[in-house]
């Protein structure tokens, strides 16, 4: 992964996985869609309320470009039904893109070694 690219894990708990599940497909169709969007997966914990979003964007740009455009108009709907636990996001982003999201509360975390193949 280049050093510029956002990606994160974004937690949330479902109580009403019923009315959650016809969001996922809505969100990947549009997702896919967009320029700069390089992953995107939908991943549930055993006991069938945790749910853990994936998401791996080129650069800050196309992550902010998701938020309002595609995640944006579902957003209200997501969150009735879906409440964040935990957002980790890792990589440079923007401080644009910090700010855009400083009432989420999530947490930075920087590569200090590694690599990625």
């Amino acid at each position: 992964m280049t050093s510029e690219q956002v990606y994160w894990v974004f937690t949330v708990t479902v109580d009403q996985m019923d009315k959650f599940t016809p969001l996922i497909p809505k969100l990947v169709a549009a997702t896919e869609k967009e320029p700069g969007a390089l992953q995107f997966e939908f991943n549930i914990g055993d006991d069938q309320k945790t749910v853990d979003i994936f998401e791996r964007y080129s650069d800050s740009k196309p992550a902010l470009f998701h938020q309002t455009e595609s995640f944006g108009p579902l957003s209200k709907e997501f969150f009735a039904v879906a409440k964040l636990t935990r957002w980790v996001i890792y990589g440079t982003p923007s401080d644009e893109f910090k700010k855009a999201n400083v009432d989420f509360h999530p947490i930075y975390m920087t590569r200090f070694d590694g690599f990625v193949r």
